[in-house]
């Protein structure tokens, strides 16, 4: 099969018409229908429904698309592969992850792989764990880093680091002396939490422990940025739950961040790569490199605790 006549294909799909994707080519739409017709003709199916307005795939167009992208993502890595072997020392990693990786995670692993290797481009793209996740299966981006958990035969996951859940009071809160919390004690309380776009998260394990000391939590906000439902806090709204490590953010006005004691929840930060896929070397340097990272912020956590 003529892999630009695949790529051309691919980008119709992803344009919605033959005429932005000959844009997007650099050519003219007549010369891209007639290379379409010669690739259905090659594979002696119809990849396109034309009796409508709208551009529409087959299902064998669909089958195509899929596989397609799969097969175009494994000669781009091939191509890369070779690039490695004759230098092995330029190149880019593509990050996708949430919100409180690019805060705590990335910035030192960025800092140390640069410098490693000054000519390592770093891309990355955050979001919530559903939009990591597409971006990684659409071979858009070469790791995740997320919080829910999940379950996928597709992708490898490894824990790259385990918080303790923190209870975020409003200011005058009762409870904000307190050296620890009890989930009991926030019965009859108003719960701002984090929605889970994809699996499960914090809000489905405080929900759990709620019912298990035997009341419903009442959730008057659902959020999906730690930093918003903070300053929803602040004004009052309700409590929060928040992973430990936004406790290294010392700004004024940031309400008080309590332990939770009983029971004792914690969180998980994932590493996700795609299953039995090539992996760069630049990119399995940068996973160790977060790896390390990780772990000196384990070893901050455990002295900050004995504190």
């Amino acid at each position: 099969m003529d892999l630009h006549r695949l790529r051309c294909f691919i980008k119709i799909v992803e344009e919605g018409s033959v005429s932005k994707a000959a844009e997007a080519l650099s050519m003219t739409q007549p010369p891209l229908s007639i290379m379409m017709g010669k690739l259905e003709k090659e594979l002696g199916v119809s990849l396109f429904d034309r009796s409508g307005r709208r551009l529409t795939l087959t299902r064998d167009g669909e089958f195509l698309y899929q596989r397609g992208k799969e097969l175009v993502a494994s000669a781009d890595n091939m191509v890369k592969e070779l690039v490695e072997h004759k230098n092995g020392s330029r190149g880019s990693v593509s990050v996708g992850c949430i919100t409180s990786a690019n805060l705590f995670f990335i910035p030192e692993a960025v800092k140390k792989l640069r410098e490693e290797s000054p000519n390592i481009v770093m891309k990355v793209k955050e979001g919530n764990s559903a939009y990591v996740l597409e971006e990684l299966r659409n071979h858009r981006i070469d790791i995740g880093i997320v919080r829910t958990i999940f379950e996928a035969d597709d992708l490898q996951t490894s824990t790259l680091m385990t918080e303790p859940l923190l209870i975020a009071l409003p200011p005058g809160h009762p409870l904000a002396e307190s050296p620890s919390i009890n989930i009991y004690d926030l019965r009859g309380e108003d719960f701002i939490l984090p929605i889970s776009s994809h699996g499960s998260g914090i809000a489905e394990e405080i929900i759990k422990a709620c019912q298990d000391s035997g009341f419903t939590p009442n959730v008057v906000y659902w959020g999906t940025e730690v930093f918003p439902m903070l300053f929803m806090v602040m004004k009052g709204v309700g409590i929060s739950v928040i992973p430990y490590n936004f406790i290294q953010f010392d700004w004024p006005g940031l309400p008080r961040m309590i332990p939770l004691a009983e029971p004792r929840l914690e969180t998980k930060l994932s590493l996700v790569t795609l299953q039995n896929h090539y992996q760069p070397s630049i990119v399995t340097r940068f996973l160790d490199i977060t790896r390390n990272v990780a772990k000196g912020l384990k070893v901050e956590h455990t002295n900050r605790a004995g504190t």
